[in-house]
C-alpha cells in the first residue's frame, strides 16, 4: 500500500525552499557612505534645483486642478477649500518624510523602492515597487486619455477638426464587446510622441517640460485673477452644505491631486546637487501646488453656485457661465499644456524606478541599461510607454480610478516608517528584556499598532461610529507612538531633518492608513491581488536573481559633486 504522507526528502525540500526564501526575503540594502566612482555609462547630473521644482510641478498640476478641484466641489460645496488644505497637510507632512530621505539617500535611484530595500528588507522594496506601478501605469494611462480629450475640446474651435473627428480619436472612443474595450488610438500616439521625446535626451525633456509648466502656471495664475473680480461671496454660503463629514471624505479625493512630488526623488542620479536640492524642490512643490490649487478652488466656488460646476471641465465652465468664453479656451490650453508635462513626467520618472530594480536583479537586467552617449535608460522608458499607451488604447481607465491612491497610501506609509528606522539607535531597555523582543521587533509593532489604529478610525469614521470608539482608537495610537518615543534614541541625519521625529512620521502613518480606509472595496481587493501576484513573481524570479553586489552600490552611478558625497 502506499502511504498519503510527504516523502522526507519532500519534506526536506519544503523546508529548504522555505527557509531560502525567508532568507531571500529580509535581505537589505546597506547604508553605504562611499559612492562609486563614475564609469562614463550612468546616468548624468545635469538637473538643477529650477528643473527639479518644474519636474514636480510638472507631474503633479495637471487634471488635479483643471478637473478634480470642479468635481470635489460639487460634492463637498464651498468647503472643498478645508479638504485641499487637510489633503496638503497630510501630503506635506509625507513630503517632509520624503525630503529626509532624499538627502540621506542622494546618489541612488529609486525613490520609495530603495528606501524601503534599505530600511527593511526586499521583499517589501518589491511589494511597494509593484503597488506604485500598478497604480502609475494606470493613472498615467488616464492622464493620456484626459489629454486627447482636452486636445479634441481645443481642436474643436476649429470648424475643419470639429466635422472631421474619427469616432476612435474623440474621448468616449469606439467601444467593443459591450464596453470591455474603448478603443481611442489618439491617447497612444500621445504616449508614443511623449516617450521618444524622452528618448532624445534629458536635455529635451527639461526644455519641453520648463516651458510647458510655466506656461500652465501663468495661466492658473491668470484664471486665479480674473475670477477673483466674478466671486459672488453668497456663493460661499452654506459652506459645508452636506456636512463636515463630506469634507473630510472630499480630502480623500482630492489627495490625488497632490500626486507627483515624489518624482523629484525619483531624479536623485540626475541632480546637480542632490543633498540639497531634492529636499528643497520636493518641499516647494508641494507648498506652490497647495497655494494653487486653494485659490482655484475659491475662485470657482464664488463665480458660480458649487451645484452648477460641470464633471468633465468644471474650470471651464464655470468660465463659460460667466460669459468668459475666451477665457474657458485659454484654460483648455492650460488643461493642454498641463496633462502634456504630466505624461511626460510621469513616464520618466517611473522608467528611473525600474532601472534600480534591474540593477538589484529583481527584474531582467536590460531595464538598468543606460544608453551610453545619451545617459537615460532607454528600454525602461520604452517599456513604461508601451504599457500605458496600451493601456490608454484599449481600456476607458477613467472606470478605474476608484481603485488609485491604494499604491501611493501604501508606499506613504512605508516611507514614513523607514525615516523611523533608519534613525534608530538600537538601545536595551528594561522593557525590552521583559518582554523578550528586539530594538528592530518593538519599533514594527509600534508601527503596525499606529497604522492599525488609523485604519480602523477610518472604518469606525466611515460606519458613523460613536465619537468614543474613535478617540479611543486615536489615543491608543498616541500611546504607541509614545512608548516608541521613550523606548529609543535617534540619530540626526547628515542632511536635511524631519522635524518632530518620530511624531510625524507616525501621525503620516495614521492619516495614510486613515483614508486608505476610505477607499472603495474594490481597491482593497485590488492591493491584495497585487500583494499575492507580486510574492509570487519574488519567489519565482526575484530571490533567485537579486544581485546581491549591488548591495555594495557597485553601479555606473556618477559621483556626487564635491562637499556633497555621504
Amino acid at each position: 500500500m502506499f502511504s498519503d504522507c510527504p516523502s522526507p526528502a519532500t519534506t526536506s525540500f519544503s523546508s529548504s525552499w522555505f527557509k531560502s526564501f525567508c532568507s531571500s526575503s529580509l535581505r537589505s540594502k546597506p547604508l553605504t557612505r562611499g559612492v562609486p566612482l563614475e564609469t562614463g555609462e550612468g546616468l548624468v547630473r545635469q538637473l538643477s534645483l529650477l528643473d527639479l521644482i518644474f519636474i514636480g510641478l510638472g507631474c503633479t498640476i495637471g487634471a488635479g486642478i483643471f478637473v478634480i478641484c470642479g468635481t470635489a466641489a460639487r460634492d463637498v460645496g464651498p468647503g472643498v477649500v478645508v479638504s485641499f488644505l487637510l489633503a496638503g497637510f497630510t501630503c506635506l507632512l509625507n513630503a517632509f518624510c520624503y525630503a529626509e530621505l532624499s538627502s540621506c539617500l542622494p546618489a541612488i535611484v529609486g525613490g520609495a523602492y530603495m528606501y524601503s530595500y534599505v530600511a527593511f528588507n526586499e521583499l517589501t522594496a518589491f511589494l511597494i515597487f509593484a503597488q506604485l506601478m500598478v497604480d502609475y501605469h494606470i493613472s498615467t494611462a488616464t492622464i493620456a486619455r484626459s489629454l486627447a480629450s482636452y486636445l479634441v475640446m481645443l481642436l474643436n474651435i476649429f470648424p475643419f477638426f470639429r466635422e472631421n473627428w474619427p469616432g476612435w480619436m474623440v474621448a468616449s472612443g469606439v467601444e467593443l464587446f459591450g464596453g470591455v474595450l474603448s478603443i481611442n488610438l489618439l491617447a497612444p500616439i500621445l504616449v508614443l510622441l511623449m516617450t521618444l521625446i524622452l528618448c532624445r535626451g534629458l536635455r529635451e525633456l527639461t526644455l519641453m517640460n520648463s516651458f510647458m509648466t510655466v506656461t500652465k502656471v501663468l495661466i492658473i495664475l491668470l484664471v486665479i485673477l480674473i475670477g477673483a473680480f466674478e466671486v459672488d461671496i453668497s456663493n460661499w454660503s452654506p459652506f459645508a452644505p452636506n456636512g463636515y463629514k463630506a469634507i473630510i471624505t472630499g480630502s480623500t479625493v482630492v489627495a490625488y491631486a497632490y500626486a507627483g512630488y515624489d518624482s523629484i526623488a525619483s531624479s536623485a542620479e540626475e541632480s546637480k546637487r542632490p543633498q540639497r536640492d531634492l529636499p528643497l524642490g520636493i518641499l516647494v512643490c508641494v507648498l506652490s501646488c497647495g497655494v494653487l490649487y486653494i485659490g482655484v478652488c475659491l475662485v470657482i466656488t464664488g463665480m458660480v453656485s458649487y451645484k452648477s460646476l460641470g464633471v468633465d471641465a468644471p474650470l471651464a465652465e464655470a468660465f463659460a457661465a460667466k460669459g468668459l468664453k475666451f477665457i474657458s479656451v485659454v484654460i483648455s490650453g492650460g488643461a493642454v499644456a498641463g496633462l502634456t508635462t504630466n505624461l511626460l513626467g510621469h513616464i520618466y520618472s517611473k522608467s528611473r524606478i525600474y532601472v534600480g530594480l534591474g540593477r538589484d536583479g529583481l527584474l531582467p537586467s536590460i531595464f538598468a541599461k543606460v544608453h551610453p552617449t545619451r545617459h537615460i535608460p532607454i528600454h525602461s522608458q520604452v517599456w513604461v510607454g508601451t504599457i500605458v499607451g496600451i493601456i490608454a488604447g484599449l481600456f476607458d481607465v477613467h472606470r478605474l480610478s476608484h481603485i488609485l491612491s491604494v499604491g501611493g497610501l501604501a508606499s506613504s506609509s512605508v516611507v514614513s516608517a523607514c525615516v523611523v528606522t533608519l534613525r534608530l539607535k538600537h538601545k536595551d531597555t528594561r522593557l525590552t528584556y521583559m518582554l523578550g523582543i528586539t530594538t528592530y521587533q518593538k519599533g514594527v509593532i509600534c508601527f503596525l499598532g499606529v497604522a492599525s489604529c488609523g485604519f480602523l478610525t477610518g472604518l469606525l469614521y466611515q460606519c458613523n461610529a460613536s465619537n468614543i470608539c474613535i478617540l479611543a482608537l486615536v489615543v491608543m495610537a498616541v500611546l504607541f507612538a509614545v512608548v516608541l518615543h521613550y523606548n529609543q534614541e535617534y540619530a540626526a541625519p547628515s542632511g536635511f531633518s524631519c522635524p518632530g521625529v518620530p511624531f510625524v512620521p507616525l501621525v503620516c502613518i495614521f492619516f495614510n492608513l486613515f483614508l486608505f480606509a476610505q477607499l472603495h472595496w474594490e481597491a482593497w481587493v485590488r492591493f491584495a491581488v497585487v500583494g499575492i501576484v507580486s510574492i509570487g513573481l519574488y519567489a519565482v524570479y526575484g530571490q533567485h536573481h537579486a544581485n546581491l553586489a549591488a548591495s555594495d552600490n557597485q553601479h555606473n552611478y556618477h559621483k556626487l559633486p564635491s562637499g556633497e558625497s555621504q
